[in-house]
């Protein structure tokens, strides 16, 4: 084994020592380093505080992943920076000739307490608030320490040196009561609290409160962000009922009043402005995001509750009013005469001045409905609706055109958004409840009930039961929603006609949003679901390996020399699955009858679905996914096609919604949002459309 050389003994010494700095200079820089670390250091942690003030809201409007990584790396740092200084001045608290670096310690309290516009980057900071409040007794212990150590013989910069600290403890003990308020445990507490207190009022007050704010609901979502009074309240049901759990809950006064609600779904119909309600659902949800991730609880309640002044000024005055005091103190003092460190705690105080007179004039400024706003400030999320597409996974052209087909331009949303209200207020109007429960099955079904003179062709019935079948409760849903996907795309390139459609473009835009939300941000996604998912993406990979365009993959998935043989391969694929099915049943009924005639067929039918979710596993989803494309194509007429496509896949939006689960929305909320989680606070305030808990 060869021995680890020096550097002198090789190649390797020439290199060290022409990198090696002149002895002279060594001293030098390490020097002027030892003289203005503290200095750089603590003015890093005050521009870092600046930073965050100025873009800790711009992950609410922007899903971008740059913003979110330098905002992400901003936050961490200035816990880590303001830590590393406050060691630092523990450390240097009892040298001489700096008596004012000791002043700055209680400085590192006040950006430790973070600014208003982020407390948490994320929602494992709101679970992890016992850990920021273990922070916050051991660094108010280490500034207490630096400040104990130096003795200030100025009374007045004595006063000062207190009043920030004690702005310092409490900005902190704010932070952490913003996280312990916004943490999972906490808002989960609060929802069933809320709940119980519900059930357990009188029956005629909840029916005349369920009669005053359904009547109250369309004037509110006419007026779309403008109407400030119901937001905050509606903000507060929707923490409750649909972030804070697993399962959406349906409003009471939704359940109390479903028999009037059609009427009013009725009217709000016919009214232009019912597009608004989009606006009032960002601004609701914009409430949510303050209330989770930002300081916007507690300046909520400060603005709102004045009948509870008495408790939370006495909060606010320590917060706010300690800085300007100790900087008038400052003023005055015997600083002695070390000039940089004192323009550096003017610099301190004068920019914690500055940035609570900003975090003033934004709260304040985002609460004057009808001011002049920039465009950019008008934007209350990312408005983007991303879009996958499996088949343009499978082929080397996606790479190309993934930065210019990952979401839905602005001009396609509007009549995107308004297709998807319009449907669930019809759905409304027929008190079609369950719409967030049948997976396109209601859509199916009105086809089959249309009048016969209507209908686009012979077949229809024989058509929809066959693709009820796809979409049935015991299919499994991702593996529906490939097969539907496929589907789609295949009526998109296949159809002919050249007339424009509205519904064509939107059924394909809301496959691929859909899809979006299953296969790439992971709902409802079970193991089996993603290998089906992977083996078909296999699948269409070998299709495309000759560099063929999108358009031509998918023609030759309908087209290709698979297609002469598909007919009887899929016949004996059926038959033979037929035949096995009822060779199995016999065969269990026969043990069944033998070994205990009294069984439930509970294990039975727990054995089937088992044999069945393997047989999936086995199959491939391109045939089936063929014969949907077929019977959609049979229906003669585009426009009625395109029509229940789009139908079939706005209940699978719905159905999709209630089903994401209140991490998915509350995580979502600091990335940009999402559009499932707007049309989620839709179905929640509009009716009761939401599924029971125990689906």
């Amino acid at each position: 084994m060869r021995p680890l050389t020096t550097g002198a003994g090789g190649g390797g010494g020439h290199l060290m020592e022409t990198l090696r700095l002149p002895p002279s200079l060594v001293p030098a820089v390490q020097e002027l380093w030892n003289a203005w670390e503290i200095h750089c250091l603590i003015l890093i942690s005050l521009s870092l505080q600046v930073f965050l003030l100025l873009f800790g809201g711009i992950r609410q409007r922007s899903s971008c992943w740059l913003p979110r990584a330098f905002l992400w790396v901003a936050y961490l740092s200035a816990d880590s920076v303001a830590v590393f200084v406050l060691g630092h001045l523990a450390v240097r608290a009892s040298e001489p000739g700096h008596p004012l670096m000791s002043f700055w310690a209680p400085f590192v309290l006040v950006h430790l307490g973070g600014q208003d516009t982020i407390t948490a980057f994320s929602k494992q900071d709101n679970e992890l608030y016992w850990r920021h409040l273990l922070n916050l007794v051991t660094q108010v212990a280490v500034a207490g320490y630096v400040v104990g150590k130096v003795s200030w013989p100025d009374a007045g910069l004595r006063a000062a040196v207190a009043l920030v600290f004690l702005s310092g403890c409490f900005k902190y003990a704010e932070r952490i009561g913003c996280l312990y308020m916004a943490s999972p445990e906490r808002i989960g507490r609060v929802s069933r609290h809320v709940l119980s207190r519900k059930l357990t009022g009188r029956e005629e007050t909840r029916e005349a409160e369920a009669v005053i704010k359904t009547s109250d609901l369309p004037s509110l979502m006419s007026k779309g962000s403008s109407g400030r009074d119901g937001q905050f309240w509606d903000a507060i049901s929707v923490l409750n009922d649909v972030i804070s759990v697993d399962a959406p809950l349906n409003q009471t006064h939704n359940i109390t009043t479903a028999d009037d609600l059609p009427e009013m779904f009725s009217k709000f119909m016919s009214s232009e402005s019912r597009c608004n309600a989009y606006e009032h659902v960002g601004a609701v949800l914009g409430i949510c995001y303050r209330q989770l991730y930002t300081k916007g609880l507690l300046r909520e309640r400060r603005f709102r509750f004045y009948r509870r002044w008495h408790s939370t000024l006495p909060f606010g005055i320590f917060t706010w009013v300690p800085i300007p005091v100790a900087l008038a103190l400052f003023m005055a003092a015997e600083k002695g005469d070390q000039l940089t460190d004192i323009w550096v705690s003017y610099l301190l105080l004068v920019g914690a001045v500055a940035l609570d007179v900003s975090s003033a004039a934004l709260f304040i400024f985002s609460h004057l409905a009808n001011c002049n706003k920039p465009e950019w400030c008008k934007k209350q999320w990312s408005q983007k609706i991303e879009q996958y597409s499996v088949i343009k996974s499978a082929g080397m052209w996606f790479i190309k055109r993934w930065l210019f087909s990952c979401d839905i331009t602005q001009q396609d949303q509007v009549s995107f958004k308004k297709f998807i209200l319009d449907t669930l207020l019809v759905s409304g109007a027929r008190k079609e409840w369950s719409i967030a429960s049948t997976r396109g099955q209601l859509a199916l079904r009105r086809w089959t009930n249309r009048p016969p003179r209507e209908h686009s062709g012979d077949s229809t019935r024989t058509t929809l039961e066959a693709l009820e079948e796809t979409v049935r409760s015991g299919f499994d849903f991702p593996t529906s929603l490939l097969i539907w996907h496929i589907a789609t795309d295949i009526c998109y390139y296949s159809d002919q006609v050249k007339e424009h459609n509205s519904h064509k473009k939107m059924s394909r835009e809301l496959s691929q949003y859909v899809m979006y939300l299953v296969f790439k941000c992971g709902v409802m996604l079970t193991t089996n679901s993603e290998i089906v998912h992977d083996n078909t993406r296999e699948e269409i990979k070998d299709l495309s390996q000759d560099d063929l365009g999108e358009k031509d993959v998918v023609m030759r998935l309908f087209q290709g020399k698979e297609k002469q043989q598909q007919g009887s391969k899929d016949e004996i694929q059926t038959e033979q699955h037929e035949e096995s099915e009822e060779k199995q049943d016999t065969d269990e009924i026969q043990i069944e009858r033998e070994e205990s005639p009294d069984i439930d067929s509970g294990s039975y039918n727990h054995m089937k679905k088992l044999q069945q979710s393997f047989q999936a596993l086995k199959s491939s989803v391109l045939p089936r996914a063929r014969a949907v494309a077929q019977e959609l194509i049979s229906i003669k007429d585009e426009a009625d096609r395109w029509d229940l496509v789009a139908a079939v896949w706005a209940e699978m939006l719905y159905y999709t919604a209630a089903r994401c689960g209140g991490g998915f929305h509350y995580e979502h909320l600091s990335t940009g949002g999402e559009f499932v989680t707007h049309v989620l606070v839709l179905m929640y305030l509009l009716g009761p459309f939401l599924p029971p808990a125990y689906q």
